[in-house]
């Protein structure tokens, strides 16, 4: 019994105002986000690559243009010194420029470099070469004459090159002087290093990306707040640090709102016309967000919260919040979830529509499941791949493992096995679980690519201890039938009940037969009965044959 399941990374996007004075014209923002993961040559990191498409998708939502149209990721040197020359040439005649960097930066002769994925320096003079030097960024953005420059550095971590030839080098970033009209935050002080975060996402990050949705915070105090937020995750373990010369005039990355008495025609309007938001108070319908749940399946397939959340009650919370913040795509989109879950499924695609309109790659994501199932909306699995494709050319690496899907099974574009493992390994490498699940199930069965059952057990594993439930239960089969490691049947128990618990009907199924049959279990008919029935009350057809056989 096997399962390829889909998983969604939520990413939440606030629609916010440019400024609180109302300007003569549009306020241009431009941000280069940068992320980089896959080192070759020294330990790679977890985190960066979502810590910058979470940056992307907030910074797109605040107004921002994304050079490359996205999180630009796993850079090597040319790659990086193009972005950085692209950022130069798209910030002319902009007001606002903003560079992001996640990832490797060492400390050289008292300046920072930030590390293409191909660094491998071998002495202190390679830096010149296989690195970039920060003060050409600073260069691009004085050229170019904007008004503010943010520099928001994420990568105060150990030097990973230590002991192979940068012994000059220390822990952590050197203080920079910020030219005129410029802001340099780091995620930590100078010198110091800080923590990459074990949920998927730094701690500086996340604080940065939650902290400048809030309306009415001002430049240094968005920054402030960010650094007390960042000291309380981490119990006073890291202190972010700010650089900036005098700045002129107010700058907000969400607006405050207008004042009530203000005419409707003064009213502050962000690029998209939306109004000026305020993001809503934690309800039902936040914590329905928060559901680690696959947001396009629909509600008869089990799953973890998304099948058991209180519907009614999630949708109930989620009008109510967006009577009071009508143009908020975030709620739109959650609340566009809860209807979902609660079938109502015409009314679940209207809002997934209106929100993906808006640029909410989420809703993109999952109303292009409503096509690819006819749920909802008539059936189109060409118009599904097309969300999906305008989804991952954002960067959204649940995307890009959805378009992986539909090209392993040919469903709105032609069957490509090749191009599967191509979208998955790439959404793999993102780190999206369900793709790493995905591509060891290429592996196992040889599609795509060399058939590799060790291969096969590395991904799932890998997935597995990222949470994927599905891939627990692909993990506990190869255990079953000893294939690409020893046979064990009571690891294989384990592993089915471990996805059992955490919805996966497959799980279900075969932690049912090992009770049948008494492998890695004392033989109990009862608990098979049991677990057949709650896979076949989730669907199963195989499960409700082995319950027929039983009675």
């Amino acid at each position: 019994m096997r399962v390829i399941l889909h998983s969604l990374w939520l990413a939440l996007i606030a629609v916010v105002a440019l400024a609180a004075n109302a300007p003569a014209r549009a306020e241009t923002r431009v941000a280069l986000v940068i992320g980089n993961a896959a080192y070759s040559d020294v330990p790679r990191l977890s985190n960066p690559v979502n810590d910058a498409m979470l940056m992307a998708e907030t910074l797109r939502g605040l107004g921002f243009k994304l050079v490359g149209d996205g999180a630009q990721l796993d850079l090597d040197k040319a790659g990086f010194d193009r972005a950085v020359q692209n950022f130069g040439a798209q910030l002319q005649g902009a007001d606002v420029a903003l560079f992001y960097y996640a990832g490797h930066g060492v400390q050289v002769r008292g300046g920072n470099y930030l590390v293409p994925v191909n660094a491998n320096p071998t002495r202190e003079a390679d830096v010149d070469f296989q690195m970039l030097d920060m003060n050409l960024v600073l260069r691009q953005m004085e050229g170019a004459g904007t008004r503010l420059n943010l520099v928001i550095l994420d990568a105060c971590r150990n030097n990973p090159f230590g002991g192979r030839g940068l012994r000059a080098t220390t822990g952590g970033l050197a203080q920079m002087q910020a030219p005129e009209g410029t802001l340099i935050s780091f995620a930590t002080q100078p010198g110091n290093v800080a923590k990459d975060g074990d949920d998927g996402h730094s701690p500086y990050t996340r604080a940065l990306a939650e902290t400048i949705r809030r309306p009415g915070l001002g430049l240094f105090d968005a920054f402030n707040e960010v650094g007390l937020a960042v000291k309380q995750a981490t119990g006073n373990a890291q202190q972010p640090w700010v650089s900036a010369s005098p700045i002129k005039g107010n700058f907000f990355f969400t607006a405050p709102p207008a004042p009530a008495s203000l005419p409707q025609q003064v009213k502050l309007q962000p690029p998209s016309a939306a109004a000026t938001l305020q993001p809503a108070p934690a309800t039902d319908c936040d914590r329905f967000a928060a559901s680690p749940s696959d947001a396009d399946r629909p509600a008869s397939v089990p799953g973890v919260a998304f099948d058991q959340i209180d519907a009614g009650r999630a949708i109930s919370a989620c009008r109510a919040a967006l009577t009071q913040y009508p143009q908020d795509q975030r709620l739109t989109y959650i609340l566009a979830r809860a209807l979902q879950a609660g079938q109502q499924f015409d009314e679940a695609a209207r809002l997934y529509r209106k929100a993906a309109d808006a640029g909410n790659a989420p809703a993109m994501i999952s109303l292009g499941g409503m096509y690819r199932d006819g749920r909802g909306v008539a059936k189109d699995e060409a118009e599904a791949v097309r969300l999906y494709r305008k989804a991952a050319d954002a960067g959204n690496a649940a995307a890009i493992a959805r378009l992986g899907f539909m090209y392993k099974d040919g469903r709105g574009v032609a069957k490509d096995d090749a191009e599967a493992v191509r979208l998955y390994r790439k959404a793999a490498d993102a780190g999206n679980a369900t793709a790493m699940n995905n591509l060891g199930f290429m592996y196992e069965t040889g599609r795509g690519v060399a058939k590799d059952d060790a291969e096969a057990v590395r991904l799932y594993r890998k997935a597995a201890d990222a949470g994927d439930a599905t891939a627990m239960a692909n993990l506990g089969f190869m255990y079953l039938e000893g294939r690409g490691v020893a046979k064990d049947d009571a690891e294989a128990v384990r592993l089915f009940r471990k996805a059992a618990d955490a919805g996966a009907r497959a799980a279900m199924y075969n932690l049912a037969f090992m009770y049948e049959n008494g492998r890695g279990v004392k033989r109990d008919t009862s608990e098979a009965k049991r677990l057949y029935k709650k896979a076949a009350d989730l669907g199963d057809d195989d499960a409700q044959k082995a319950l027929a056989r039983l009675r």
